[in-house]
């Protein structure tokens, strides 16, 4: 066995986490170039579109500039997308979720390209929609990237694409530890020590790069603030109330926009969306391009009441038109652009009523930030781990973690909706159920399940080829017919067999027919070495059968076999089985 094989072999078992979080930490370097790559790609891209203002000052531009852009934008990146076969067109973390739902993690690179292109073009044009979305894709493309290369099992695979994301979101905001929570609550979905020491490795790594191009600032300029009373909880419990409302009529209008136009040509909902951000643009140019600005804006005191709603509302309209007709770009940045206003808007009045007892609105406006990210990704540990980092400030964690809390509460049990992610996914057709047995199933690969003492044969068999057989000691026999593998037996029935025919009283014949002797056998399926024991599982229910070998194709028409596992191996799996005590 070559040495990559056997590093295959070992990524499929229990004890592979060291060599997983070496990978790991490679994935978080593909990542984290990349990730620099698009932002230095967006950002020259603003400055050819207007030379004479700063990168992202929108609001510098006169109103035909600010019109025209994303009217512009909207229409080459419809007609592009348009140009491409449908699965090509899939692009952002939600299309990073169904290749993690329904494909083990993997990830085209062809689809990755077409995000950066046209997810640097929205944004270029001022589309409303913010980069961390198609960061996380092209992160996870590339570690999903590395993974295939290396033809590694589809369980690290996966976790490869956790890394990758974490990267992502760890180089945008320079928010290592959020970047980590991220990839484990949105992309994988799960806590688990065997992908989140190798996930930490990448954030690190994503950050790292990210501050040796740009520094070390995280992406907003916060101010230093605290809480002036206690008696502001009820007030916050209040914000994740209202926060929350607002969390859930972005998600349901965004979904209903995306199902109402769901087949509609992609060039007319782009184009759409680009004349409805334009429009916008005219009286209210915040809502162009992630905002980053407006929200450091916010956080320094800078807008008055009627301008903070005017955006909130603005930024509301212009990113359900963007997201809801599957304009290229994340939601995450204006998901902190509309909880940055709301926040504002809510500390603003409480200083109206209650100056004694209340905090600067700066210090809402950072909490709400968190409370919407939270609320509309159903995010909760991530937006607080983000908070903390982008703030530096372990005091404002214990008012957001109540109105975290709350908003998401008022989401998923009072208005029953599933994050911005999954909600979309559904509206577009695809039935995201989490299944907590398929999950564990994912996390182990066939290569580390599967029995390797098994011999292969054709049906027709020497007696002395018998004799080298069971020298070994096999437990299993796999019988091929004409050349495909299609019973497996038991070595032992084998081995009885010829201890019976030894002690009769007749000539030994010179061969065996393995499928007439008798013995127990059970049909088999044919599942890859880089297999899960959830497409293990897969295969068995769809063939109908009891057992699978595992293979990989090592030449044109040449199939090496590595090992088998039966229902039952598996089944011990996930099966509780109480140890007798002895009497």
């Amino acid at each position: 066995m070559s040495f990559i094989d056997s590093l295959r072999l070992r990524l499929g078992s229990v004890d592979s986490l060291l060599l997983l979080a070496l990978v790991g930490l490679a994935s978080g370097i593909l990542a984290g170039a990349s990730n620099i790559l698009f932002r230095l790609f967006t950002e020259s891209g603003i400055v050819l579109w207007h030379p004479k203002t700063e990168a992202g000052d929108f609001e510098g531009l006169p109103w035909e500039l600010r019109l025209g852009m994303p009217i512009i934008g909207g229409l080459l990146v419809g007609v592009f997308l348009q140009k491409l076969s449908k699965h090509r067109r899939s692009v952002g973390v939600g299309h990073v979720l169904e290749r993690m739902a329904f494909h083990q993690g993997y990830l085209s690179l062809k689809n990755a390209f077409v995000q950066f292109f046209v997810g640097g073009l929205s944004l270029a044009s001022g589309m409303s929609v913010g980069r961390e979305g198609p960061g996380v894709h092209l992160g996870a493309a590339s570690a999903s990237w590395l993974g295939q290369k290396l033809k590694l099992p589809n369980n690290s695979i996966r976790t490869l694409v956790g890394c990758g994301s974490a990267a992502a979101i760890s180089a945008s905001f320079n928010t290592p530890l959020a970047g980590v929570i991220f990839a484990m609550e949105v992309i994988m979905m799960e806590y688990t020590i065997s992908s989140f020491i190798p996930i930490i490795l990448a954030s690190v790594m994503g950050a790292v790069l990210s501050r040796m191009v740009f520094g070390h600032a995280v992406a907003f300029d916060v101010p230093s603030l605290e809480l002036t009373s206690l008696w502001e909880m009820p007030y916050f419990l209040l914000m994740g109330v209202i926060i929350g409302c607002f969390a859930s009529l972005f998600i349901a209008s965004t979904t209903a926009v995306t199902r109402k136009t769901f087949h509609w040509p992609v060039w007319i909902k782009c184009s759409l969306s680009g004349v409805a951000v334009g429009l916008i643009a005219i009286g209210i140019p915040q809502v162009m391009g992630i905002g980053y600005d407006s929200v450091n804006a916010s956080l320094h005191g800078e807008y008055g009441l009627m301008l903070l709603v005017l955006c909130l509302v603005a930024k509301f309209f212009a990113t359900v038109a963007c997201s809801g007709m599957s304009m290229p770009g994340g939601v995450i940045g204006p998901s902190f652009f509309m909880g940055a206003m709301a926040g504002a808007i809510i500390g603003f009045i409480g200083n109206l009523f209650f100056p004694e007892h209340a905090s600067s609105y700066p210090f809402y406006a950072m909490v709400g930030m968190a409370t919407m990210m939270s609320a509309v990704l159903q995010a909760p540990l991530a937006a607080l781990m983000a908070l903390l980092e982008l703030t530096s400030n372990p005091g404002i964690i214990l008012p957001g973690m109540f109105s975290v809390v709350v908003a998401n509460l008022m989401v998923s049990q009072v208005f029953k909706q599933q994050s911005i992610f999954h909600s979309l996914m559904k509206a577009k057709g695809m039935e995201f159920k989490f299944n907590p047995l398929t999950q564990f199933l994912r996390r182990v690969a066939v290569a580390g399940a599967m029995d390797r003492s098994v011999a292969v044969h054709d049906r027709n068999i020497r007696l002395l080829d018998v004799a080298q057989i069971l020298e070994n000691q096999p437990r299993w026999i796999l019988i091929r017919e004409d050349n495909v593998p299609v019973y497996l037996m038991s070595g032992n029935d084998l081995a009885r067999f010829m201890v019976e025919l030894e002690s009769r009283e007749e000539p030994m014949p010179d061969s065996l027919d393995l499928l007439k002797i008798p013995a127990e056998r059970q049909n088999v399926s044919a599942v890859y070495l880089q297999a899960t024991l959830e497409e293990v599982l897969d295969s068995l229910e769809r063939d109908n059968t009891d057992a699978a070998y595992v293979f990989r194709t090592t030449a044109p028409l040449t199939e090496k076999i590595y090992g088998v596992v039966t229902r039952k191996r598996l089944e011990s799996y996930y099966t509780y089985k109480p140890i007798k005590k002895s009497s």
